[in-house]
Formats: C-alpha cells, sequence, structure tokens
C-alpha cells in the first residue's frame, strides 16, 4: 500500500462523551490512542513517506515509521484501509 485511505464504511471520530479517539465501521469499532488517531487522521490518500513526514513533526519519537508501517498494516487486514493508488 503506497497512499493509505479509509475505506468508505469506516470513518474516524472523536467520542466527547467518552473522551477518546474511535474508527468506527459497520463491524464494530476500534479504540485510539493518540498516535493511532492522527495515523488514522492523515489517511487521506497521501503517500507513506507524506504521513510519516508529518507524523514525526507531531510525535518525535525514535522508531516511529516502524510503528506507522505495523499499524497501517494491521488495518489493511482489518479491510479498513485500500490503495488511494490504485483508484
Amino acid at each position: 500500500m503506497h497512499r493509505p485511505l479509509l475505506v468508505p464504511h469506516a470513518r474516524y471520530r472523536w467520542d466527547k462523551l467518552r473522551e477518546e479517539h474511535q474508527l468506527l465501521f459497520p463491524e464494530g469499532m476500534l479504540v485510539l490512542n493518540e498516535t493511532a488517531a492522527a495515523i488514522v487522521r492523515l489517511c487521506d490518500g497521501r503517500s507513506i513517506s507524506e504521513l510519516v513526514t508529518s507524523l514525526v513533526e507531531q510525535f518525535p519519537q525514535a522508531d516511529l515509521p516502524a510503528e506507522v508501517l505495523a499499524f497501517l498494516e494491521r488495518l489493511s487486514r482489518k479491510g479498513l484501509l485500500r490503495d488511494a493508488a490504485g483508484s
């Protein structure tokens, strides 16, 4: 996957009542931490390198690129991402 994009049936939201980031889809919901929420919000068809560059500015952590790729792979296996490059 080169340009991750959320599938049409998945959406990010901030739940004010529970004060948590969520990724909603017909089969369920994932509660996201701050980093995961930032990744999901950037899955808008930009390249993975652009996504990682943006995240490194927000979260200057040591191994962020590897974490991002692993998280994107998990979302892809769940059927929550598609490649915008193939659209």
